[in-house]
Formats: C-alpha cells, sequence, structure tokens
C-alpha cells in the first residue's frame, strides 16, 4: 500500500497519511510542500519542508524509471530537482510514494532510516567534519553495502547555497554523486545529515499489470537503444555528447571504430548506469578521443566550465584541474561547476592570479568556511549582491536555463490534435514534466519527446501501475496543472522572478528540439 511518511525532527514523530487522489510525482511533491510547510517562511526555517517523491514508475521494471523528485520551499518559490542513485527505486519498493521531513534536530545531527519493518530517527555523532564519501562509507559499513543513502556533507553543513546533496550509486565506482541542481542547505538547516533505505529490492513497487508493464517496459526499451544519442552517443562517449549538443543540433558525436571503453585506474567494479534498469548507461564513458574518462555526468560539466572560464590553461592542465576541482567538490558536497563560474568572478574582482594553483586554494578555502570561502560559496548571485552597479559582473551572475522562454522558437510534433492550442515551448515543458512525473532520467528524453508512439507507451505504462486507464492528452494536462501549481507557488513569493523552475537541461533540449 503507497503511503506518504511525514517525518517531524523538532518532536521526532513519525506519521503515515494517505497520498492524496491523482496526485504523483513532481506534481505531489508541490503538493505536500503546501500541505507540511507555511507559506512565506524562511528556505533555512525549521518551518520549511524537505520533500523526496520517488517518480509513479520508479520501482518498477520501466527501463530508466530511476529517478525522484526533491524539493523545499525557497526564497524564490520553491527549489526543485531530480536525483537518482539507488534510493529513488528502493523507496518507492517500501511502498512509499513520498518522504516528508520537516522541523529541525536539536541534538546535533541525526539521521532518518527506513527498512520493511520500521522508520526511526536517531543521532549520528562523529561524522562532522568527514567528506562526503567518508559519510557513505561509514553508513554502508554499519547498515550494509546494499543500503540506499542521500544526504549533505560539509558544505550542508555550513549551509552554503552551493552545497547539493550526495546520493548513492549501487555498490561500486562512483560510490555516489553529488548532481549539479540539488540542494543541501535545506536538509543542512535541519541538522539532517542523510535518510538511510535498507531494502533488497529495485523493483518491488506494486503494479495493477506487472506482465504487460513488463512488455511495454521492453517496449519503450527499445525506443531508447534504437536512438542514436540514447543508444549510441551517450553510452559511447557519456556526458560529453551534451556539450556537443549545445553547440549544435545536428553534432552527434560517434565512438571511433575499434575504440574500446576506457577502465580508470584501479577501479575495481564500475558503475556504467546511475541505478538498476537504466539502458542507456554514462558513467565511466569517454570523454572524448583522448582516453580521458569521466565517471559521472558532474566531472563533465567542470571540465566545460573551466575550459569557458580559464581557456588560456592548457589541455592537460585543464583537465588535470577540473578533475581535481571535481574530486575535492563531490567530497564536500559542494557545486564543482558553479564553484568554478564564482571563482572566476572572484578572482577577476579580487586581481588574484588566474590560475590552476588559485583555483585549488579557494575550493580549500571553502573547505575550511573561511569569508573569501563562503563568499564563493555563495555562488555568481554572492557576488553579484556586492556589485549591483556593475552590469558586467550582473551579466555573469547564473540565471535559470528558461530565463529567456519568449525567444525560444521550438519546432515539435502537434502530438494532440485536442491540444491544439498549445505553443511549442509549453508542450516541451509538459513532455519534461510527464518524465519527471513518472520518474524518468531527462537523458532518455531525446528517445521520448515529441514521439507519439513513446506517449502512448507512457499512458499504458501509467495504466498497467496504478490500474486506471489514462490517455496522452490526461498526462499532459495533468503536466500543465503542474506547471500552472508551481508557478502560483512562485507568484506568492516577493523575490521571485521567474515564472517557472525547468531543469537546467532544457538548454540542451532547446537546441535538438529547436528551429534551425
Amino acid at each position: 500500500m503507497s503511503r506518504i511518511l511525514i517525518i517531524d525532527l523538532t518532536d521526532k514523530s513519525i506519521k503515515e497519511e494517505a497520498v492524496p487522489a491523482g496526485r504523483y510525482g513532481r506534481g505531489l511533491a508541490m503538493e505536500l510542500i503546501r500541505r507540511h510547510s507555511k507559506e512565506g517562511c524562511e528556505r533555512l526555517s525549521p518551518d520549511n519542508t524537505f520533500v523526496v517523491v520517488p517518480g509513479l514508475l520508479t520501482g518498477c521494471h520501466v527501463p530508466c524509471a530511476t529517478r525522484a523528485t526533491v524539493a523545499a520551499r525557497s526564497d524564490n518559490g520553491f527549489a526543485v530537482t531530480s536525483i537518482t542513485g539507488d534510493m529513488p527505486q528502493k523507496l518507492a519498493s517500501l511502498g512509499i510514494s513520498g518522504l516528508v521531513i520537516k522541523g529541525r534536530y536539536e541534538c546535533g545531527r541525526c539521521a532518518v532510516y527506513m527498512d520493511g519493518d520500521a522508520v526511526r530517527i536517531f543521532p549520528v555523532p562523529g561524522m562532522d567534519g568527514l567528506t562526503c564519501g567518508d559519510i557513505v562509507e561509514n553508513i554502508r559499513k554499519k547498515y550494509g553495502s546494499d543500503c540506499a543513502v542521500i544526504g549533505t556533507g560539509p558544505a550542508g553543513d555550513m549551509r552554503l547555497p552551493l552545497s547539493g546533496l550526495f546520493t548513492t550509486y549501487p555498490e561500486g565506482t562512483p560510490r555516489f554523486t553529488c548532481p549539479r541542481s540539488s540542494f543541501g542547505d535545506v536538509p543542512g538547516s535541519k541538522n539532517l545529515r542523510a535518510v538511510i533505505v535498507k531494502c533488497n529490492k529495485y523493483f518491488g513497487a506494486e503494479c495493477a499489470d506487472e506482465e504487460r508493464l513488463i512488455r511495454d517496459g521492453k517496449a519503450m526499451a527499445r525506443l531508447i537503444i534504437d536512438d542514436p544519442i540514447c543508444g549510441g552517443a551517450l553510452p559511447g562517449l557519456g556526458s560529453i555528447t551534451i556539450l556537443h549538443l549545445l553547440k549544435n543540433k545536428n553534432a552527434i558525436p560517434e565512438l571511433p571504430k575499434g575504440k574500446k571503453p576506457c577502465r580508470p585506474e584501479k577501479a575495481g567494479r564500475l558503475n556504467y548506469c546511475c541505478a538498476p534498469g537504466c539502458v542507456i548507461g554514462c558513467l565511466n564513458r569517454h570523454s572524448a578521443g583522448n582516453g580521458h574518462v569521466f565517471s559521472a555526468p558532474e566531472e563533465a560539466e567542470v571540465r566545460a566550465a573551466m575550459a569557458h572560464c580559464f581557456g588560456e590553461l592548457s589541455e592537460e592542465e585543464l583537465d588535470r584541474t577540473a578533475s581535481a576541482l571535481s574530486k575535492r567538490g563531490m567530497s564536500l558536497g559542494l557545486n564543482a561547476t558553479e564553484f568554478v563560474y564564482t571563482a572566476a568572478m572572484y578572482i577577476e574582482l579580487t586581481k588574484l592570479p588566474k590560475t590552476s594553483e588559485t583555483l585549488l586554494s579557494l575550493i580549500e578555502e571553502t573547505a575550511r568556511g573561511s569569508v573569501p570561502g563562503r563568499l564563493i560559496g555563495g555562488g555568481t548571485a554572492a557576488l553579484g549582491r556586492l556589485y549591483p552597479d556593475r552590469e558586467d559582473i550582473q551579466r555573469r551572475v547564473t540565471r535559470p536555463a528558461n530565463t529567456k522562454d519568449s525567444e525560444r522558437r521550438m519546432s515539435l510534433h502537434k502530438l494532440c490534435p485536442e491540444l491544439g492550442d498549445i505553443g511549442d515551448l509549453e508542450l516541451l515543458y509538459r513532455q519534461i514534466f510527464i518524465m519527471e512525473n513518472l520518474g524518468l532520467c531527462i537523458f532518455s528524453s531525446f528517445a521520448l519527446i515529441n514521439r507519439p508512439e513513446a506517449m502512448e507507451l507512457m499512458a499504458r505504462l501509467y495504466s498497467c501501475r496504478t490500474g486506471e486507464a489514462v490517455t496522452p492528452v490526461q498526462l499532459l494536462e495533468y503536466a500543465g496543472e503542474c506547471l500552472a501549481a508551481e508557478a502560483d507557488m512562485a507568484k506568492d513569493s516577493a523575490a521571485a522572478s521567474v515564472r517557472r523552475s525547468i531543469p537546467e537541461f532544457v538548454k540542451v533540449l532547446y537546441r535538438y528540439f529547436g528551429e534551425e
């Protein structure tokens, strides 16, 4: 039986409630925020909530259905991201459709643990100052290598805006990742060190018609694998593919013939997929013909940021420094990509040498929590607030990907004649929300978005999971309701300036599905 868990860290209470009718995925996450947090509360207030909601198909035998939505209130309405790893599927396999954590633990830091028999809150002394990797190691040593964990590291403890969550992978290399778009300051402000899920199943979610779901899931897998990006470039070269597509929608890189996948030295068991059921596999892949391997997409993003901001460095130095920054950022639970952009601004403003040594010293300042380190840990927005009179600085402040919606010109199929009045950009956003509501990996969007047969499959999979018939039009309508609800939440905030919170990945989709 699917249920919502409500955990209050202040009074240490644990309650259950039924899933609101007709709500699932990202839409459910926003509904839980509205129900369980005070409107207008500050981002780091105990009144805020930290919500984790697996996608509707997560925990089922559906390819690439490995995601969960993580959300909280924020100063601009709300913060929301999508995470993968082994947590979402195991959470769904326990029959948990949503996890709401509110309040603040006042006796040090704590962990929330759940398995098939119990849910507990308990203190976790001795982990302050540990890296994310050491925290994962400590938890898995105690609870088993098969437990799934999300949590915060040193950057989250300092409640830095650039802090992120760490989320574990199945046992292997890499052991965990820190998604660029995630946020660690909210759980950090609750003194929540980790959420631990102990479950031996990845595909334990209840399905009304599992036999038909598996059959339709195989059909979806074929769509994904046959796509030249999802089935070729991404598993062959990894996330460097995305950087090529950002430059040119037709620049789909090909793996050189006869080229075998590289293996990092002393890698042991490698994870090529972030979770069981993924049919793409973009971890531990080539970045280019130079043989360098990025263990996770975040590492490729750091390298791209380095090339953009420090292009005067040699290719070898860019590779070496980007790798060091990525590893250090992961250990701190820090968004290393945004760190690079912010550090570049700081170096320019303070006239420091524009060298790799300076960059590496600045990330250590952030690790120590010094004044310069905390300033850089505040992101480009923090520096921008210090220089409201400098247009050159304001232009470099990181903005949401969809800030310039009105300038986008898309070219999509009219998937449903009944929704003919919907513009192409709105149609793109609704399809993105369908994927997030269902828990599908955003990388599979190249194969699934703008394809009528994919929409039909997603509708059938919904029906197999729930036992309720649904059409593609209804999936799109629910996605539209979710978009509208989030817009209303943003309007409730005086600081809100952007109508929608769309994944940063949309920048690639703007290019891929945009007009020539």
